[in-house]
């Protein structure tokens, strides 16, 4: 007679891939950066001071602001391409409606309502029509752009006034640090407090994560998406507003708001916000920002053409969505969730 005894079952040590997809790629990027860092200082004269690292950040804020609006929206397995539009568009109609002799509150207004009706067109499009999110929100961020145009204005350059509030925005400091980098901090807290504090931030992760399942527990998932859609489309507008207010002017063709959806959008997957929705932090937002910051700042300074810096900007897009794509594959379960 034989007796059966328990034995513990040892598991099997988890991969190199899931143990990389586990690890808060914060830090990593945050090395990345340092070792860029030294690089500059090593074959760049002036990169290492005060004024080039204040010049840095203060050109950052804005599209690091716009890249923690893209991190919610991806989070709840969405994507906004809409941001670019929405920023640029709604600060080149403030300018408009400013130079038509409108009081630049009610303009403010005129423009929230653009950016929150256009966030809101998002949202249900996406979440209660179930319209792929890539083309809604590249169609309305060109909406955005066309109808300020068309309806608004009458000029092709508006400067912001002097004095103005939007102008206050980039100006001064806050003990010694510039005002858009206090304001962008500013914005990088609010948004790691509401993903890691409140219950609507935990559902919007919990509904990247598995939208099935999260719908299934009773979750108010569509209501959730149509909120971070509208919360993109006001962050957007913020950071356009930061925009103009450092260049005291903008322009709203194609060529200028490529490049800003771009930026925000690379920090954001190098951050490790995963595309597969519902994996990344804050934290690695600022890290994704501030890595892109650097590397645009070493290319302007080692002076290359536009086109070698798109093509250097090109291949680190491909290699960020790559190693999401490795680290995050999509399972049969996730996929039925919905794609982007």
């Amino acid at each position: 007679m034989t007796t059966t005894t328990d034995r513990a079952v040892t598991l099997p040590r988890p991969g190199l891939r899931a143990r990389l997809g586990r690890s808060e790629q914060a830090y990593f990027v945050l090395g990345i950066t340092v070792l860029l860092c030294a690089a500059g200082a090593a074959t760049t004269p002036g990169f290492l001071t005060a004024g080039n690292f204040a010049s840095l950040l203060r050109l950052s804020a804005a599209f690091g602001i716009l890249a923690v609006g893209a991190a919610i929206v991806i989070l709840g397995k969405g994507i906004d391409l809409s941001i670019a539009g929405v920023a640029l568009g709604c600060a080149q109609a403030t300018l408009a409606l400013l130079s038509g002799g409108m009081p630049e509150p009610q303009a403010i207004a005129i423009a929230a309502v653009i950016a929150l009706v256009t966030g809101l067109i998002n949202g249900v499009l996406v979440a209660y029509v179930e319209v792929p999110a890539l083309f809604v929100t590249l169609a309305t961020g060109l909406l955005v752009i066309g109808g300020v145009d068309v309806f608004l204005l009458d000029s092709n350059f508006y400067a912001l006034p002097a004095g103005s509030r939007i102008a206050e925005l980039s100006n001064g400091a806050v003990f010694g640090v510039p005002r858009p980098v206090v304001l962008a901090a500013l914005v990088f807290l609010a948004a790691w407090l509401f993903v890691t504090y409140t219950s609507a931030g935990r559902l919007v992760r919990a509904m990247g994560d598995n939208f099935a399942t999260a719908r299934a527990t009773g979750a108010p998932v569509r209501p959730l998406q149509v909120g971070t859609y509208m919360t993109s489309a006001l962050l957007a507008l913020l950071a356009g507003y930061l925009t103009v207010s450092i260049q005291g002017s903008v322009q709203t063709t194609v060529t200028s708001f490529d490049p800003l959806l771009f930026t925000a959008l690379t920090a954001t997957v190098i951050g490790g916000i995963s595309l597969a929705g519902g994996r990344g932090s804050i934290l690695g937002v600022l890290a994704g920002s501030v890595f892109i910051a650097v590397l645009d700042n070493l290319l302007v300074l080692h002076g290359l053409t536009t086109a070698v810096q798109d093509l250097i900007r090109g291949g680190v897009l491909i290699v960020a969505v790559a190693l999401d794509a490795w680290l995050h594959p999509r399972d049969e379960e996730t996929a039925k969730s919905g794609e982007l």
